[in-house]
């Protein structure tokens, strides 16, 4: 189906390519026309105005002597939408009628033997024989019909299912086949699996090769099978394998089965039993990483050079490489190094930054690296920097700045490569970051002293890296964040002046509403001067049912008197500081009641 629908896309971008192409000729037709009868001293007909993307036809010069009647220009026949038809209908029907069919087929068969053993009808030799039987029956068919290519497909699949099948129930069940001619013949039903997908074209059959190959160890369970070094070598021979026809192929579906089933092997290889000769499974572990990590890009950057390529829109329709295993696959190497070597949460930390700072310098300036992976690996970056920091500092409350600048940082990434999926990552990490900031401000006390502590500059760090990430964000997302952060500085004020009473935050909430309202004026911003009020009416309900009761009466008085002085000044000043628009200022004073006065006699 990957092919079927990758030549689907190919035709139509050729036909777009065609219709591209004929459309330039024509109007490079019509420029020739335009400038032979400009050096004829023939007047050029006039047309009527029409948009630049559908230009009218020139009407032709009129016949005579010394002017040849013009050709006209063929006309462009019409492309044929590529529409749905009836033919692919049938297609899915054909397509589910093959999986249940097979699905079936496979259950009769082994409700047969079980049914026949019961009864004692044949023998457990004959019983595998027939299994064997029953699979190349499946697989010859299959091979003939290849001219129907979906239930060709779903018979070899279902002949590979049984010989899987068949010796794994030889070996384990029916004990007439020993390990040493059952694992042979497991690697070699996996070998007809990749020779079949590429004889073929076909994906699927790569990918039960891939899956039947990965999980012979377990269907074929063995002491000496089981052993860390042993099963992760077969694990990196059949990866190696599945790489070498994804390297021709570039199949998606191929390589993301290979890399969850083959980390989850190496997985079971390394955690399973008790470790030797770690060097070597570290080795394995390496180059599985480097194998995941070069490849796709490779491919990528291969598959774009090719000639047919050319033709490919590749901003209107991006094809995925497999950038969706690229943050996962240095997460599961780093993870089972540490498990492997028993790393400390220090050495992990500076080993997972480390890695985040080489990815991010590689998405940074590595230049040969595919536009399509860039973001990804910045997003690997930043994601392998934040764990380090927090496996390294997890008990530490000041982990937050460095997280906030990482937010940062993301803001910044979404906007410079225009990715929606960076610009979500990036409103999902401030958020939890957010959570954590408020929480933090809300069930701590602060430190000692106060304003003078590393708390107090940490905190600054992530409301001034908030504040800068606002610049990033397309503009309907930027009131959001100005009004979320409004209320996480208000908090965040009452949390460092706690210690210097109640009073102490109702000035400072007093004075910063003030000071909205002195740049709201100065910039005719409503939105400021709406949010300026909106601060000054909070802290005047405080002052009244907070300050009136818990502030000692000096300290009552002051605060009374000096709210009330600043009010009074910025009335006076009010005018002065509203920096108004022409047409606003001369609305105004039609309006004053001044102006109305001096008109009247």
């Amino acid at each position: 189906m990957e092919d079927r629908d990758d030549l689907r896309r190919r035709l139509e971008n050729l036909e777009a390519a065609v219709a591209a192409l004929q459309r330039s000729l024509e109007i490079l037709q019509r420029a020739i026309l335009r400038e032979d009868l400009s050096s004829s001293g023939v007047p050029e007909p006039a047309t009527p105005s029409t948009p630049p993307e559908e230009p009218t036809a020139i009407a032709p010069a009129p016949a005579t002597e010394l002017q040849p009647p013009a050709p006209e220009s063929p006309a462009v026949p019409p492309l044929r939408p590529v529409r749905p038809s009836q033919a692919d209908w049938l297609q899915n029907w054909e397509l589910w009628l093959n999986r249940l069919g097979i699905g079936l087929l496979l259950l009769g068969i082994g409700f047969l033997f079980r049914y026949a053993v019961e009864l004692g009808w044949i023998t457990d030799a004959v019983l595998v024989a027939m299994g064997f039987i029953i699979g190349t029956v499946l697989m010859g068919l299959g091979w003939r019909l290849q001219q129907r290519a979906i239930f060709s497909q779903f018979l070899q699949g279902g002949g590979l299912a049984t010989y899987y099948l068949t010796i794994f129930a030889a070996y384990q069940f029916l004990t007439v086949m020993p390990w040493g001619v059952a694992f042979p013949l497991m690697v070699l039903v996996t070998l007809g699996a990749f020779f079949i997908s590429l004889r073929q074209n076909r994906a699927i059959f790569a990918v039960i090769g891939v899956v039947g190959g990965l999980a012979t160890p377990l269907l074929l369970y063995n002491t000496e099978m089981s052993r860390p070094l042993a099963l992760a070598s077969y694990t990196f021979l059949i990866l190696l394998g599945s790489w070498a026809i994804y390297a021709v192929k570039g199949w998606r579906s191929l390589l993301l089965s290979a890399f969850w089933l083959g980390w989850l092997m190496l997985t079971v290889s390394i955690t399973a039993q008790r470790l030797d000769r770690v060097v070597a499974l570290q080795i394995i572990l390496a180059l599985t990483w480097l194998g995941f990590t070069v490849l796709p890009p490779w491919y990528q950057g291969r598959d774009r050079d090719r000639a047919g390529e050319l033709y490919r829109p590749q901003e209107t329709s991006p094809r995925s490489y497999g950038q969706t295993i690229a943050l996962f696959n240095p997460l599961i190497a780093l993870g089972l190094s540490a498990f492997l070597w028993d790393w400390s949460a220090t050495l992990t930390g500076r080993v997972f930054v480390v890695f985040g700072v080489l990815y991010l310098g590689t998405s940074l300036f590595w230049r040969h690296l595919p536009q399509s992976w860039r973001w990804v690996y910045s997003l690997t970056g930043l994601v392998l920097i934040a764990l380090g920091i927090v496996v390294r500092y997890y008990s530490n409350r000041f982990i937050l700045a460095p997280l906030a600048i990482e937010g940062l940082i993301l803001h910044y990434l979404s906007q410079h490569y225009a990715s929606r999926t960076l610009r979500v990552i990036a409103h999902l990490w401030w958020g939890l970051l957010g959570l954590g900031f408020v929480g933090q401000l809300l069930f701590t006390a602060a430190d000692r002293p106060p304003l003078l502590n590393l708390a107090f500059f940490s905190h600054l760090v992530v409301l001034g890296a908030a504040a800068v990430s606002i610049r990033f964000l397309p503009p309907p997302t930027r009131p959001l964040y100005w009004i979320l952060g409004y209320g996480v500085t208000m908090i965040w004020m009452q949390h460092e002046l706690a210690p210097f009473g109640t009073g102490a935050a109702t000035l400072v909430w007093g004075l910063f509403g003030v000071g909205l309202l002195i740049y709201g004026l100065q910039r005719d911003t409503s939105a400021v001067r709406t949010v300026a009020l909106i601060t000054l009416i909070i802290t005047l309900v405080r002052l009244f049912f907070v300050d009136l009761i818990h502030l000692a009466p000096v300290w009552r008085v002051l605060l009374f008197m000096g709210f009330g002085l600043i009010f009074l000044l910025l009335s006076y000043f009010f005018r002065a500081l509203w920096r108004r628009s022409p047409v606003e200022s001369s609305r105004i004073s039609e309006e004053s009641p001044t102006n109305k006065s001096e008109e009247t006699p």
